[in-house]
């Protein structure tokens, strides 16, 4: 498999043109088109606030010594 990853504009007529590098192998190939934001999507920085929000719900984990644990039981 062979696979080139990059950034494109699509313009206002919703038209995309792609040149892929000399060695890129002639014939059939996937084109995959993922927008940053699409429609029903929300903008980043409302996903990132959601996050956030749903991190911080998430109680902090137990601070406990190696000595707590019982060896016998870990390495079972």
């Amino acid at each position: 498999m062979h696979a080139h990853r990059t950034t494109v504009t699509v313009d206002a007529g919703h038209e995309v043109v792609l040149r892929l590098p000399p060695d890129f192998p002639a014939g059939e190939a996937e084109v995959i088109v993922i927008a940053e934001q699409g429609r029903g999507q929300r903008p980043v920085a409302e996903r990132l606030q959601r996050l956030k929000a749903l991190l911080d719900s998430v109680p902090p984990a137990p601070d406990l010594p190696l000595s707590a644990f019982d060896r016998d039981e870990i390495y079972r």
